[in-house]
């Protein structure tokens, strides 16, 4: 039987046990053997170099002729021993039964090399291509974005990042995961078929593991994204990835760490104990904020992502000094190319559309949305603003109740219950809609204390038109929100049943009619799908997903958002609106961007641009007729339905 001998007799205590000398020599060779090729390829070399001496030094001792006129000299010999070795047609002309052996032998063995040398470059190349496929190569970039982690919004995060990158000549994103290269590769490629400026790398690791993490080198990675896990639904992996980070810079002020997460408590602890010098992201709490503001305004999800994307308009921060002590309102008129946002002070707080007499600090800088920072420039200061007379909008306690149908269900219905609390008058009511098989199907009591939202809960199969229709006739509601059953269901299938209950809706709506001012927004997880749901009739699309994308994207490149988009989404900041176009008192309507400006300040709002019905010839627009920051002396010709997109505090 083959394998290694066994001693002949079994050790006594505190004896070792001895080994014959071949079980020793073969457990060397098969220790050389599993270190990898470069050993193999050096005792290759030592064995060659051993024959090649023994040829030489057996001709030299021969005293054989090796050339025409040299005799037993061992240099000509050794030389003409080697070229044997590595070329077998070199004895062929060979003469001298002596030097025609010692040549034989020496080719033989030479054979023998040189097929193992072949063997073994090719199994070292296969191991180096293997390695490179497995993604453990090291990184030795240096101001990178490095992002840990593979969930659905990566493609869309890699997207953005090309899009900022796009004016750097030699950018550079690394993406480490626990997935296969190859896997992941596919997935950005897939969505991400031209990187231009930027090049993409992928590594395979455990982001939580310090050895893995370090094959990225997160030291010299100007900023860090530390997506969620979207198998478990827990932050642990994403707390523990963070203080692996720790373990290269302790005090995370090298680089800057943007970190997403399930639960708010998670983000808390996490702001907390690095004092607050990482930026968190709760992906349900945004979507659920952005949903109760996006339900009742159908083209609102296009504004917010306008102004997440790196595309068009972006978000800048801007210190004037001709505009300290200046009104917020001179601040706003003295740019054609900005729409001013507000006001950031010097202690980080943000302002967003603040009283008009406000008066800018020293200190302070400006928050506005331009094309390029290069725009941020006033092209004037106005001495003195004089703002036209207009009726104020009506207060939150004049308005009528809405009604609200939410189609579907999953884990951030209750945040967008809470939310949209905050917006609706009192008796205002909500009939969630939804199929138990995809969701933990809520009862009537689990929201707390709702004062002006009163919710009712209906077990209902989308495939079931009959019913579908008996919901509807029941109340016609004023909007329509098609919530993704996000928690059960992959972002194919949740996608299919939320485009499966807008046709059915849309049914219903055919057969009993339905108020023009009603409004339907899809909430979708796959961008791919919007074109479809359009086909379907939604008049509005909220692909979360892709907008929490895009925050985490914005943030790593620009920490200082995290304050505006908190003011943004908090029910208690400032809100992005869709109003009718204003009048003066006069009657008199804008004709002019800047006239529109002039009226939103009259009752302290802040106008980002317009929702045109008819888009007028030479006007850009975003699709959908929406024109955002547009210069301020461009005329602007008004039709029914055109409205105004305002940020506002009610």
């Amino acid at each position: 039987m083959g394998g290694t001998p066994l001693p002949r007799r079994a050790p006594r205590r505190n004896e070792q046990p001895r080994f014959p000398w071949r079980a020793r020599a073969r457990y060397r060779i098969d220790e050389t053997f599993a270190r990898g090729t470069a050993p193999l390829m050096l005792w290759l070399a030592v064995v060659t170099l051993a024959v090649v001496l023994l040829a030489a030094a057996a001709l030299a001792l021969l005293d054989t002729a090796v050339t025409d006129d040299r005799r037993g000299d061992f240099l000509e010999a050794f030389w003409a021993s080697l070229l044997r070795t590595l070329d077998p047609g070199t004895m062929g002309g060979d003469a001298g039964w002596d030097f025609r052996l010692v040549s034989l032998l020496v080719t033989v063995a030479g054979i023998f090399v040189v097929s193992t040398l072949i063997g073994l470059i090719a199994t070292g190349l296969d191991q180096k291509l293997t390695s490179l496929r497995e993604g453990r190569g090291l990184v030795t970039e240096t101001g990178h974005t490095l992002i840990v982690g593979f969930t659905t919004v990566l493609p869309t995060i890699v997207a953005e990042l090309v899009e900022a990158n796009a004016s750097e000549r030699d950018a550079c994103v690394v993406v480490l995961s626990p997935a296969e290269k190859a896997t992941v590769d596919l997935a950005i490629r897939s969505r991400v078929p031209d990187s231009r400026t930027t090049r993409i790398v992928c590594r395979t690791g455990d982001g939580s593991d310090v050895v893995d993490l370090a094959i990225v080198n997160p030291a010299a990675a100007k900023a860090v994204i530390v997506l969620a896990d979207e198998e478990t639904r827990s932050d642990s992996r994403a707390i523990r990835t963070v203080l692996a980070l720790m373990t290269f810079d302790p005090e995370l002020t090298s680089m800057r760490v943007v970190v997403q997460c399930h639960e708010e408590h998670s983000a808390t602890a996490l702001r907390r104990v690095t004092n607050g010098r990482i930026t968190t992201i709760v992906s349900d709490d945004v979507v659920g904020r952005l949903a109760a503001q996006a339900c009742r305004e159908e083209q609102l999800s296009a504004v917010y992502e306008e102004l997440f994307d790196f595309g068009g308009g972006e978000i800048y921060f801007r210190s004037v000094p001709e505009l300290v002590g200046a009104t917020f309102a001179q601040a706003v008129l003295a740019f054609d190319r900005v729409a001013l946002l507000g006001i950031r002070r010097a202690d980080g707080t943000v302002e967003l559309a603040p009283d008009p007499a406000t008066v800018v600090g020293p200190d302070d800088q400006l928050v506005g949305v331009a094309e390029d920072d290069s725009t941020f420039t006033p092209t004037g200061v106005p001495e003195t603003v004089a703002l036209p007379a207009v009726a104020p909008p009506p207060a939150l306690a004049e308005r009528a109740p809405e009604h609200f149908l939410f189609s579907g269900w999953s884990e951030i219905g209750p945040i967008i219950l809470r939310e949209l609390e905050e917006y609706v008058a009192p008796g205002s009511t909500v009939l969630i809609a939804a199929d138990p098989r995809h969701c933990d199907f809520p009862a009537p009591d689990a929201f707390g204390h709702l004062a002006r939202l009163a919710v009712q809960t209906r077990a209902l199969s989308h495939h079931d038109t009959d019913a579908v229709v008996d919901t509807w006739t029941a109340r016609a509601p004023d909007h329509v929100l098609l919530v993704s059953y996000r928690d059960r269901l992959n972002p194919t299938d949740a996608d299919a049943e939320v485009l499966m209950s807008l046709l059915q809706l849309r049914h219903a709506m055919a057969l009993h009619g339905t108020p023009d001012t009603t409004t339907v927004v899809a909430e979708l997880l796959d961008p791919r799908d919007v074109p479809l749901a359009r086909a379907s009739g939604a008049g509005g699309f909220l692909v979360s997903d892709r907008l929490t994308s895009l925050m985490i994207a914005q943030l790593s490149e620009n920490p200082e958002l995290d304050a505006v988009f908190a003011d943004l989404l908090d029910a208690e900041g400032a809100e992005i609106s869709l109003l009718p176009v204003p009048e003066a008192t006069s009657g008199a309507r804008p004709e002019t961007f800047d006239d529109l400006v002039h009226l939103g300040l009259a009752v302290g709002d802040v106008v980002l641009g317009y929702r045109a019905a008819v888009v007028a010839p030479g006007v850009t627009s975003l699709g959908d007729g929406l024109v955002v920051n547009p210069p301020k002396r461009s005329p602007v010709h008004w039709n029914p339905g055109d409205q105004v997109i305002v940020v506002s505090r009610r």
